[in-house]
């Protein structure tokens, strides 16, 4: 059984989500990294996510394409800043077409066979969070985290 905490960051332009997986950090870090595995469970139940960039080194840029069960698509864009292997990625995060920009920041904790993940997203400004959360933001990556969990613990 993995736990799951949201919460928002009294910097006010983030929110966490923060999420216990029953597998060692590297399973983890490879579903991130690993565009066959990311491919399994960013995209909502029902859709489909295809990579057709993903260089996941500092400088990087990365391209998905995400569609939903009815079939609407989103696309998501950015570079990657920081790329620390089994410890953390912190990557900038856009959707083309809105007028959103985040940083993302993976915090990876190992202990015991469990990992701990950290997922901040850090807004220009608390009103960009707040319609980011309004649109579910939060609630997308909590169901991402959900839908990993199932793939890494089956």
């Amino acid at each position: 059984m993995s736990t799951q905490t949201v919460q928002n960051s009294p910097a006010e332009r983030e929110f966490v989500v923060e999420h216990t997986f029953n597998v060692p950090v590297e399973d983890v870090f490879n579903a991130y990294t690993d565009s066959h595995m990311l491919s399994l469970w960013w995209a909502p139940k029902g859709g489909s996510l295809t990579v057709e960039t993903m260089d996941v080194r500092p400088g990087g840029m990365y391209r998905f394409v995400q569609r939903d069960a009815k079939g609407h698509t989103m696309v998501y864009a950015g570079k990657y800043l920081d790329v620390q292997p089994n410890t953390r990625l912190m990557y900038t995060f856009s959707v083309e077409g809105q007028n959103n920009n985040s940083t993302t920041t993976v915090d990876l904790k190992e202990s015991n066979g469990k990992t701990n993940l950290k997922f901040t997203n850090r807004y220009s400004s608390k009103e960009e969070r707040d319609t980011m959360l309004q649109n579910g933001a939060a609630a997308g990556a909590k169901a991402a985290f959900n839908r990993l969990d199932e793939i890494l613990s089956g």
